[in-house]
């Protein structure tokens, strides 16, 4: 399996973390990977087989070739099917908003064909991706699309939402939604309002992922910490709250999660 991150051009950089090229040929068989929720806004499409995905519960579904990933608050497991080639486009947080004309929160924990999103557009780019054959040509045809469809939401939305994210990350997800509106002179009705609107959950949602996230971060640059550390570190005072939490994000308790990825990076750039 090939993995390739190609930063975007332009002012697409401002709303988009990279693009992300992965590869796989029929020699290395199926892979699966467990995907886990982020605060990012995905789209993705698939220039051969499409994935398979095995949702909790046993639900088994092919990906369509093109798809807009809401956020979630669970976990999948997705195999490769076949010989492989997708292209992952992972917004910032406040980038998917830019591009889309609807709530985003129509999209929370689905991944829609995007095909029923745009429409007869979407056949043409999967046509042209698979034409291409050159990575460069690959990322031009990303580029112009995502440029034809760029809309800037209000201005005052944009910077009140980038104040509310720049709030969370820097205390790391240890607030709460009633405390992020006091501190933005807003009600916690309209601010939930513009999250669900412009990035697919309500304040509340989006804080318990930005926690996990950092949990996540903490787990991978401090290594052999004892568990209930990560928790203390991390904002929880209940240790079952905290091993609850984790798991419906991850499918995993913190020990097996840290038993079963005892490499785990999150500095590094992935898909």
């Amino acid at each position: 399996m090939n993995f390739q991150i190609v930063k975007p051009t332009g002012f697409l950089k401002c709303y988009i973390k990279h693009y992300c090229f992965m590869e796989s040929d029929v020699s290395d068989g199926d892979i699966m990977e467990r995907v886990i929720p982020t605060e990012n806004v995905q789209l993705m499409f698939h220039y051969k087989n499409p994935f398979v995905v095995l949702h909790p519960f046993n639900t088994v579904v092919k990906q369509p070739r093109s798809i807009l990933s809401g956020l979630t608050d669970t976990f999948s497991d997705v195999s490769t099917n076949g010989e492989a080639g997708v292209v992952f486009i992972s917004f910032y947080p406040l980038g998917a908003c830019h591009f889309f004309l609807f709530p985003l929160s129509e999209v929370e924990n689905q991944s829609v064909d995007l095909s029923d999103v745009i429409g007869k557009e979407i056949p043409q780019i999967e046509e042209m991706l698979f034409q291409k054959k050159t990575l460069a040509g690959k990322v031009s045809v990303i580029e112009n699309f995502l440029l034809k469809h760029f809309s800037p939401i209000p201005s005052y939305d944009n910077l009140l939402l980038e104040k509310g994210l720049e709030i969370i990350k820097n205390c790391k997800g240890q607030t709460t939604a009633k405390s992020l509106s006091d501190n933005l002179s807003v009600t916690s009705k309209s601010l939930e309002r513009k999250f669900s609107q412009y990035l697919g959950k309500t304040t509340k949602q989006v804080i318990k992922l930005v926690r996990f996230q950092e949990i996540l971060m903490d787990i991978s640059m401090n290594k052999n910490m004892p568990l209930t550390e990560y928790a203390y570190r991390n904002g929880y005072f209940d240790q079952s709250h905290f091993i609850r939490d984790f798991k419906s994000y991850s499918g995993y308790t913190p020990k097996e999660f840290v038993t079963r990825f005892p490499d785990f990076d999150l500095n590094g750039e992935s898909c």
